[in-house]
Order: structure tokens, then C-alpha cells, then sequence
């Protein structure tokens, strides 16, 4: 391939991989909807899921400029989760807070155990949140650029709180403008009690 047609098809592959991810993302709402979604729980290392979910972002973060920082408090340990529902969630978090960045800022990812909870905190140097969108960012294709360079189909939120709220947690977010956003998913450190997981 000559130099025109390797952009062409790097552009092909970028944005293949782009509509493969919305499409993913509806279906695994579709499948929280109908209840048909089960977790696979295991004793999961919460650094190591937080360093599998920034290396899928590795070129994006580089490509804006961004430092990545990782917080993770003493004795936070193993989180009983699924660790392929939890590395998505951090993959969204992290992507979410990349698209409302500027070049040069700082992405935090912390993460501390407190009161047998689990909190993992994404926080951003961004644009930050009014009020009045700050109600609406968890519903389902609701997506405001913010003045950012943010483009989605607002499903990304939407999918953290319900993986979240699966495993017996909540989603909190600190956000205002002008000085930032951060997101804290937090979660059971023991996992779903058994009468929990059934109902």
C-alpha cells in the first residue's frame, strides 16, 4: 500500500473498531434489560485491572497529550467482582474523561477500600459538569460535548452505572464547571451476597 492508502485504512480499521464498540455496548444493555446478564465473580487485583483498562487507552492518551496517575491506596486488595465487567467500566470511565481533557492535563485513577466498599475514583482536570446536564449523564444517549473535542453516542455512563449496580454498588459524580469531574464507582469489596445475586 502506498502512504495515502495506509491512512485510508487506518482510518477504516479506527472507525470499524469505533462502531463495533457502540454496537457491544447496546447489545450489553440489551442484555442487563432482559436480566439475562450474570456475573463472573472471582477475587480480582484492582491495579491490575486499572493498568489492563489504561493500556487499551495507551494511544489515545498520547495521542491528546494526557498523564495518566495512579492512586492506589495501602490495603485496598482484592475486589470480588467480574474482572472483564470492571476492566470495561474503567475502559469508559478513562475514555469519558480523555474526550473532555485538554493537552497537558492530568487523568487520575485512584482507588481505596473504606467501610467494605471498594471506591475507584476517575478524576479529570476538564471542562466539568453544569448542574442542569449533571442529571442527565447517566441516561441513555444523552451526550454533551461540553465544548470539548468529546464525541460519543452517550452510552458509556449508562453502562458503567448498570455494570456497577449489578454487583451491589453505586455510581457517585463529583462534578462543576471549571473544575473538573470526578466519577467514583463503588462497589462491595465480598461481592453479591447470595440472596442479593438471585433476585
Amino acid at each position: 500500500l502506498n502512504e495515502k492508502q495506509r491512512d485510508y485504512s487506518a482510518h477504516i480499521v479506527r472507525s470499524s473498531g469505533a462502531l463495533l464498540a457502540i454496537i457491544n455496548d447496546i447489545l450489553d444493555l440489551a442484555t442487563i434489560d432482559n436480566g439475562a446478564l450474570t456475573l463472573d465473580l472471582s477475587d480480582v487485583d484492582v491495579a491490575e485491572t486499572i493498568a489492563q483498562a489504561a493500556a487499551g487507552l495507551h494511544d489515545r492518551l498520547t495521542d491528546s497529550k494526557l498523564t495518566l496517575k495512579v492512586d492506589i491506596a495501602p490495603g485496598t486488595g482484592p475486589l470480588r467482582a467480574d474482572g472483564k465487567r470492571l476492566r470495561q467500566v474503567l475502559f469508559n470511565l478513562i475514555s469519558n474523561a480523555i474526550g473532555f481533557s485538554a493537552p497537558g492535563q492530568t487523568i487520575t485513577v485512584s482507588a481505596r477500600r473504606s467501610g467494605g466498599h471498594v471506591h475507584i475514583t476517575v478524576a479529570d482536570q476538564g471542562v466539568g459538569i453544569p448542574a442542569e446536564v449533571r442529571d442527565k449523564v447517566f441516561e441513555r444517549f444523552e451526550s454533551h460535548s461540553l465544548g470539548s473535542r468529546h464525541r460519543g453516542v452517550g452510552l458509556g455512563l449508562s453502562i458503567v452505572r448498570s455494570i456497577v449496580e449489578l454487583h451491589g454498588g453505586r455510581v457517585e459524580l463529583d462534578s462543576a464547571p471549571g473544575r473538573g469531574t470526578r466519577v467514583t464507582a463503588v462497589i462491595p469489596s465480598e461481592g453479591l451476597s447470595m440472596s442479593d445475586a438471585a433476585e
